[in-house]
């Protein structure tokens, strides 16, 4: 799906990041879900989960912050951080470094280098509220997920860890399921796609919570015993996130080549994977 050189870029400058920003962390999208199930992968298959290629941090804003108070913000001094410390550069909403895919170094800027040996490494800042005037200070418009404010708010909606002698946070599994389905409903572009259909599943089959069952297979069949925080039970608690019917609407998207491709990703059937996937709309 992605290069090895892309996730292990991405995973280098994930550290990084890590180790410049002010704790706790709030870690996204790919990653997060790598955090999440990662270990039950590998003991399962005797190769790390799929990494990222982009970074995704997590930012709380009051709906109501006055101006001060977002120049004063977790987001505005990680951004100031991220640009003048650690040299990214931005577009739009997003953060980036240009790398090269054969020297591995960044590119310095104003050298021209063929297209196809330039990596772009993005940083995608997320915010949970986007108060009035936003834009007057950041001088950008931001990319919300509003979900984002249950693992701000509620120390139950999200976990710790320790990683790179840092604190991040972690939505909760149930949380991280709904934020994936949200992304795989707004998904253009086919790798990410495939990959948010991998992550869903990682979610529900390689969570901590299920490692009773590894390193065994559905087969033809969910079992009839099932650990206590199992895939059904994900599934119900996502609920709570995300209705139902948005849930329905997202996985009549997804296609049978798409399940055939995240099998070759996972090394679990397309059936498996369709299967485990369906348990979020039973």
């Amino acid at each position: 799906m992605y290069k090895e050189f892309e996730t292990k870029t991405s995973y280098k400058y994930l550290q990084e990041v890590i180790k410049a920003l002010q704790e706790p962390i709030c870690i996204l999208g790919g990653w997060a879900v790598f955090f999440h199930v990662n270990k039950n992968f590998q003991k399962a298959q005797g190769r790390p989960y799929l990494g990222s290629r982009d970074i995704d941090l997590g930012f709380h804003l009051d709906k109501n912050s006055t101006i001060e108070q977002m120049k004063n913000s977790g987001l505005f001094k990680s951004l100031n951080i991220l640009e003048s410390k650690l040299k990214f550069k931005s577009t739009s909403f997003r953060l980036y470094k240009e790398i090269h895919t054969e020297t591995e170094e960044e590119i310095p800027e104003g050298k021209i280098i063929p297209s196809h040996f330039v990596f772009p490494m993005y940083i995608d800042p997320l915010v949970d509220f986007i108060p009035k005037n936003f834009k007057e200070v950041f001088r950008f418009d931001p990319a919300d997920e509003p979900l984002l404010s249950f693992a701000f708010s509620n120390s139950k909606f999200r976990e710790g860890l320790k990683e790179f002698d840092k604190k991040l946070w972690l939505p909760n599994v149930e949380l991280l399921l709904a934020t994936k389905i949200n992304a795989l409903s707004l998904r253009y572009k086919e790798h990410k796609k495939i990959k948010d259909i991998c992550d869903i599943f990682a979610l529900l089959w390689y969570t901590e919570d299920n490692s009773e069952r590894m390193p065994k297979r559905l087969g033809n069949r969910i079992p009839e015993r099932l650990p206590a925080k199992s895939p059904r039970v994900l599934a119900k608690n996502v609920r709570q996130f995300i209705s139902t019917n948005i849930i329905k609407k997202t996985i009549s998207l997804i296609e049978n080549e798409d399940y055939t491709k995240a099998s070759s990703q996972l090394n679990h059937t397309p059936e498996e994977i369709k299967r485990v996937i369906e348990i979020l709309i039973e």
